[in-house]
């Protein structure tokens, strides 16, 4: 079964990337962003994939890296290429906004120690 990777990496504690992961998760699953955020849905909910998993590690004095693993069966038995292609990006992008909806909350939460 093909398998989807992604990372990103961020200037938060790996506590706080944690836990917005599970926010931006569920936020995304129920569109439910508040006003400000509209523009960092993600398409992940829309993915479908089988099963997956997240890892958060630090990197060093209030730094996260995010990664994502996800099996993914292509959907379309034509172009089964292309379709995993298409997953492929669409979960780039999703970590793309993931690490810009982690950075706004860590600014207006003022989770990075000075």
């Amino acid at each position: 079964m093909p398998v989807l990777t992604g990372s990103i990496e961020a200037d938060v504690p790996v506590s706080f990337a944690d836990r917005e992961w599970r926010e931006f998760i569920g936020r995304s699953v129920y569109d439910r962003f508040p006003e400000g955020y509209e523009d960092l849905r993600s398409s992940l909910s829309e993915l479908d994939a089988d099963e997956g998993r997240v890892t958060f590690a630090g990197l060093g004095e209030g730094s996260a890296r995010v990664s994502v693993e996800l099996e993914y069966t292509p959907r379309d038995p034509v172009d089964p290429e292309s379709d995993l292609a298409r997953a492929q990006r669409e979960l780039d992008h999703d970590l793309e906004k993931y690490r810009e909806f982690v950075l706004r909350r860590c600014d207006e939460e003022l989770c990075r120690r000075n």
